[in-house]
């Protein structure tokens, strides 16, 4: 992966921000919005443009199909911004002593399954994300109509009725006619 990082400046509490997401990132070897979420306690949006920007600052890459990004070396990223008060070295990290037998395991099974399904679990709160953005885009456009004077009860059932083929309408209304007249009330 190209380095080409340079940090442009700006206030310090944004600058700390970046760096802290930065700092989570290399030390998980996982570039996802959702971690940057749990870990620094903010929304999606300001960590969607976290990630961003430690994109376009060569930190980690473009996502590929399945939307994984690639995330630089500490070295060199630490060549760029001085992140290392912030994230420890591999010398400082607590190491467990691995077994042959460990190593097999993990590289085997851990590794490919974790990966995959850490994957899939990403994907998937990705997609409710833009599920509720889309939710609140869809009560806005329903709160204008109101603001305009329309009905929105009356707006979803003629979307719900667009979605229907003709026939089965007119069917329902015919069977609903018949029931009304049936009880007087036609």
């Amino acid at each position: 992966m190209e380095a080409h990082m340079t940090i442009p400046s700006q206030d310090n509490d944004s600058e700390d921000l970046f760096r802290r997401a930065a700092a989570v990132v290399v030390s998980e070897r996982k570039a996802s919005t959702s971690l940057i979420q749990r870990r620094l306690g903010i929304g999606y949006n300001r960590a969607a443009r976290l990630i961003e920007r430690m994109e376009e600052q060569g930190i980690v890459g473009a996502p590929d199909h399945v939307g994984k990004r690639e995330v630089a070396t500490r070295e060199t990223i630490q060549a760029a911004i001085d992140i290392s008060s912030i994230v420890r070295s591999d010398s400082e990290a607590p190491r467990m002593r691995e077994t042959p037998e460990d190593v097999e395991v993990r590289d085997k099974a851990y590794r490919v399954t974790g990966e995959e399904l850490r994957q899939f679990v990403e994907r998937y709160e990705r997609l409710e994300q833009e599920k509720k953005d889309i939710a609140e885009q869809q009560k806005e456009v329903m709160a204008e109509a109101k603001g305009r004077g329309y009905d929105t009860k009356i707006i979803r059932k003629v979307i719900a009725l667009r979605k229907r083929e003709p026939d089965d309408i007119a069917e329902e209304e015919a069977v609903l006619e018949m029931y009304k007249q049936a009880l007087g009330m036609s």
